[in-house]
């Protein structure tokens, strides 16, 4: 069966779906969606790329992704209607939910058999959600794999994240999905080798955060301007401080969630009490209320303290931002960036920002550590605000080193994102607008020799 729609001059336009939560409040899982989105439009002359999700059909969401800028040529809803009535029903019983499953799953064998290939593209897709929602995620991944299989379409997964699991099952669960896809890439080893090694995922590739392939990775300026945009600014050193809406695991889960927005607040203190110019930063829609009770907590902060060279007080809220483009820009005109929230950190290396890491998950170490700048990294449940502290007076001290690393990896992982797509498109069996012979290809070739060649050299000589 052909399911291709005729797109510009007759050329066969392939329909894509992507699968996930998009539009619902999650700055991460929007940009990752559409740097994916981006991805394959450039290579793939009239793609049509739509999205698979839980929430995608809902108007809330809708809103949601319309404010965010997030755009699709379609959504289609993950469940059947069918299959929401019997779960609404509050009839409840094993019987009830396994028909509903089941409605779910001949649904999704309807949907996927009018694309030509569905992706999970690069977000925590592979991360369980704990207590929200045990494990929810990850049999939908397997539901859909099977779904990919009867109807035989190409099931990708595209440098997704996730893992460790805290038990056999979830792993278990990921590993039948792993093994419905055609190809598959991680965003960092930590992600791939969670899975059981039954999965057949020990060769696949390692590449880098998707975000990371946007073209805010390549460096502008010259070199001289950049060397001074990465020099400590002059007068009260801003800081930019990310809470979150951290949800630890365990029967503790409350006592270590206050201990975490009482220690958020010391740090805001002792932040100010030095110097600096502290602004609280919800770059998440669930982090809006944990933001408001630190914000509360500091209140009583001396009003005569400096402002930032924004002329902002002191513990203020920034809450503007309701997308990558808007974080990166804002990141961009402070001078130290800490927070746990991981595209916060990926924006910070996009605008060649200095970080401190607050690591609640495998993939902040992850990252930071592959740009060198492990020492910036303290475990959300050990960051002492003095600790805290003295690692932000020390990145701000290293920003002119900080930013070439970043420059550096932020180059790299570009070349490396957009190396996987190509790939990515050949495994699915689409026909590449973009190749060897097209002058577009081979001037993206060059530019992906320039900008990774030379911080590429510079590392192997310093590693020698």
């Amino acid at each position: 069966m052909t399911r291709a729609r005729r797109g510009p001059a007759g050329v066969d336009a392939p329909r894509v779906a992507l699968f996930g939560e998009v539009g619902v409040g999650n700055l991460g899982n929007d940009a990752s969606f559409t740097a994916v989105a981006a991805l394959l439009r450039e290579r793939v002359r009239g793609i049509r790329v739509e999205v698979i999700g839980r929430d995608v059909g809902l108007e809330d969401g809708a809103r949601r992704a319309r404010r965010a800028d997030v755009r699709f040529d379609g959504t289609v809803p993950l469940r059947s209607s069918f299959g929401l009535r019997l779960q609404r029903s509050g009839r409840g019983g094993a019987m009830t939910r396994t028909a509903a499953k089941l409605a779910d799953l001949l649904h999704l064998v309807r949907v996927v058999g009018g694309y030509d290939a569905v992706v999970v593209p690069g977000t925590g897709v592979l991360e369980r959600a704990g207590r929200r929602d045990p494990g929810g995620v990850l049999v939908w991944l397997a539901v859909l794999a099977l779904a990919c299989r009867l109807r035989r379409v190409p099931f990708a997964w595209f440098a997704v994240g996730g893992g460790p699991y805290d038990s056999r099952l979830p792993a278990w669960t990921a590993g039948v999905a792993a093994r419905g896809a055609r190809y598959r890439s991680f965003r960092d080893a930590g992600s791939r080798d969670a899975l059981p090694a039954w999965a057949g995922v020990g060769r696949d590739a390692v590449t880098h955060d998707v975000v990371l392939g946007r073209p805010e990775a390549l460096r502008r300026g010259t070199p001289s301007e950049r060397s001074e945009r990465s020099e400590p600014s002059a007068g009260p050193r801003t800081v930019a401080v990310g809470v979150i809406d951290h949800d630890p695991p365990g029967g503790d889960s409350a006592s270590l969630r206050r201990r975490y927005l009482d220690r958020a607040a010391a740090l805001v203190r002792t932040l100010v009490g030095s110097g600096s110019v502290v602004e609280l930063l919800a770059a998440d829609g669930a982090d809006h209320g944990p933001v408001a009770d630190v914000r509360e907590a500091v209140s009583a902060v001396p009003a005569d303290v400096p402002t930032g060279r924004r002329g902002v007080p002191a513990a203020s809220v920034h809450t503007e931002v309701t997308g990558l483009d808007a974080l990166v820009v804002y990141l961009a005109d402070v001078d130290v960036v800490v927070s746990s929230r991981y595209h916060v950190l990926v924006a910070a290396f996009l605008a060649r920002r200095p970080v401190v890491a607050l690591s609640h998950a495998h993939k902040d170490d992850a990252l930071l550590h592959g740009a060198g700048l492990g020492a910036y990294v303290v475990p959300i449940d050990a960051a002492e605000p003095g600790r805290v502290a003295a690692l932000v007076r020390a990145a701000h001290a290293d920003a002119a080193r900080v930013a070439e690393e970043l420059d550096a990896t932020c180059r790299a992982a570009y070349a490396s994102v957009h190396g996987e797509a190509d790939r990515l498109v050949a495994a699915l069996g689409l026909v590449a607008t973009v190749g060897p012979a097209d002058p577009a290809h081979d001037a993206l070739a060059g530019v992906l020799q320039d900008v990774t060649a030379p911080s590429l050299d510079d590392r192997a000589r310093e590693s020698s």
